[in-house]
């Protein structure tokens, strides 16, 4: 009898150490639309990155508490602890100092567009190497800041001459706009995003996509590592159902 009772103990004990390994509430940082990965309407937010943790925090008995927070400020905090988990997030060695890597749950492709005035008055910047090397020289970029888009990009935004032109804007509407009113000669823009702009009847005749990719990656759910466990994002792991890969317009590398 004693032995059974210690036997339903131990199983009592392991249950509750399984459902202990992640906290009942995962603070994460949105700041406006994204669609179709984050969608923000008066005080609903949804999309598909949305609901997708919803849907996995749901399985470990969490919730998802939404907190509005600059983009600008979203990494420090999770490096603090103040947010517990960012979406859409490339890995990088530096962000592996602070954060656990979730395994990938869907592909990202960055290209590049450009005013068609551009494209007519610099015709080789169809090209890859040819589109990094007058972008070295002369032309004015606008980009995320904070985004990850491959190294060569890293080593082209460090020059200092492209430091002096460059226009650091978090939000992928301004970066559009820039380059339409020719404020910017290029920005990097996601190509579902970019599908997605153009579904909703925004099409934009005066520019051009360029016809390579910038940059591809696996895209990850960062945790912090202040607030959670590997144990926890080794659960989550288990049960994360990635999405259908995204598929760039017209992936032609020449």
């Amino acid at each position: 009898m004693r032995s059974g009772l210690l036997l339903l103990s131990l199983l009592f004990f392991c249950a509750r150490l399984a459902a202990d390994l992640c906290p009942a509430e995962f603070r994460m940082p949105y700041n406006s639309s994204w669609a179709p990965y984050v969608e923000v309407h008066d005080e609903s937010v949804t999309g598909t990155d949305i609901e997708l943790i919803r849907s996995l925090l749901t399985q470990v008995g969490a919730e998802l508490k939404l907190v509005p927070l600059p983009e600008s400020r979203a990494l420090n905090q999770l490096a603090q602890g103040q947010v517990d988990i960012i979406f859409a997030a490339s890995y990088t060695k530096e962000r592996a100092e602070y954060a656990w890597f979730s395994k990938a749950y869907r592909t990202e492709i960055n290209q590049l567009i450009v005013h068609k005035q551009l494209l007519q008055t610099y015709p080789q910047i169809n090209n890859k190497a040819g589109f990094f090397a007058l972008a070295a020289r002369r032309l004015a970029g606008a980009y995320n800041p904070k985004g990850y888009y491959g190294e060569e990009f890293e080593q082209l935004k460090q020059l200092p001459q492209v430091i002096q032109r460059s226009l650091a804007i978090f939000d992928a509407q301004q970066r559009l706009e820039l380059v339409l009113s020719q404020r910017a000669d290029y920005s990097i823009v996601d190509s579902q995003w970019l599908q997605q702009h153009q579904a909703q009847q925004r099409e934009l005749p005066a520019l051009a996509v360029l016809p390579f990719v910038l940059y591809q990656a696996d895209i990850h759910l960062m945790f912090s590592k202040k607030t959670i466990t590997a144990a926890c994002v080794k659960k989550l792991n288990a049960l994360l159902k990635p999405l259908k890969p995204l598929k760039a317009q017209n992936p032609q590398e020449h």
